[in-house]
């Protein structure tokens, strides 16, 4: 099974996390992933939290052109899994 690492979540959102985790019954994170994903509710949302989605959303594709340009060549899974361990090592 894969792993899912999330960095930098903000504690409020940690928190309401853990409350829906408890609320909805699921014993692990990857249950209320599943759950969030299939849930059929409706989620309301407001334009204070639609506009912080956006600029995240633009900060990423910004994030990601600089990486590109900075790519050296064609990534290649193998490559960077070498390259990390080599990391690791450090």
């Amino acid at each position: 099974m894969a792993t899912l690492l999330i960095k930098n979540v903000p504690e409020d959102l940690l928190k309401e996390l853990k409350r829906l985790k408890v609320e909805l019954g699921c014993r692990t994170w990857a249950e209320l992933l599943a759950k969030l994903v299939t849930l059929e509710k409706t989620i309301l949302l407001t334009q204070e939290k639609i506009d912080e989605m956006k600029a995240g959303v633009q900060e990423f594709l910004k994030l990601r052109r600089i990486v590109s340009q900075k790519w050296a060549g064609p990534p290649t899974v193998l490559k960077e899994l070498r390259r990390s361990k080599r990391h690791e090592q450090a």
